[in-house]
């Protein structure tokens, strides 16, 4: 299975983040590399320029990498109207929140799409099962997980590996035999990689 991983480009390589031969790696396996911003900000605390170059730069730091940057998640899941621009003159063709999931097939709006709440470390396996379940019972949509550390009781958006990997091998005998059908986001929004702009 692959999935989308969303990079703080600033933190890339730091104490306790990816290097970059670790993204090139995720990335070599078929997992998509989507941005993040610069600094991880709340975007609607930022304005003018300081936003554009949150955004901006950040995908120009990750093309700069190598990887076909086309999806962005908002930090916190907070934007308004501003900060949903500058994803889009960014260059970016979709942006993921992390509320009101799960989305519809194709999504309504591509700029927002609409994820599961997070998972966090009280969130259960059969919490992760139902909503899958639900969606199939009411016949089809979009389920969007936001998984934001894989860890045992790092952080209260954590969720432990053991039910993780339980999540995990559960989606792939689905796939394998029922007919799920899991993509990364740019492989759902598709539409063509355009073109990096400076902040």
């Amino acid at each position: 299975m692959q999935a989308t991983f969303y990079v703080v480009s600033g933190f890339t390589g730091t104490d306790g983040y990816m290097t970059e031969q670790q993204l090139k790696d995720l990335h070599a396996d078929g997992n998509e590399i989507g941005g993040h911003t610069l600094s991880h900000s709340k975007l609607t605390d930022v304005r003018g320029a300081d936003l554009k170059r949150e955004v901006c730069e950040d995908r120009m730091n990750l093309l700069a990498h190598g990887f076909e940057v086309t999806s962005f998640a908002y930090p916190y899941g907070h934007y308004d109207a501003e900060s949903k621009q500058v994803v889009m003159d960014c260059g970016y063709n979709n942006a993921r929140g992390v509320v009101d999931g799960p989305d519809t097939f194709p999504p309504g709006d591509p700029f927002v799409l609409q994820a599961m709440p997070y998972v966090v470390s009280d969130t259960s396996f059969s919490k992760m099962f139902r909503y899958v379940a639900d969606v199939e019972k009411d016949g089809g949509g979009w389920v969007i997980f936001v998984f934001h550390h894989v860890c045992d009781g790092c952080d209260q958006y954590a969720v432990d590996l053991d039910t993780f990997s339980k999540f995990a091998a559960w989606l792939g005998s689905q796939q394998k035999n029922n007919g799920l059908i899991i993509k990364t986001v740019d492989e759902v929004v598709g539409g063509e990689v355009q073109p990096a702009v400076a902040p």
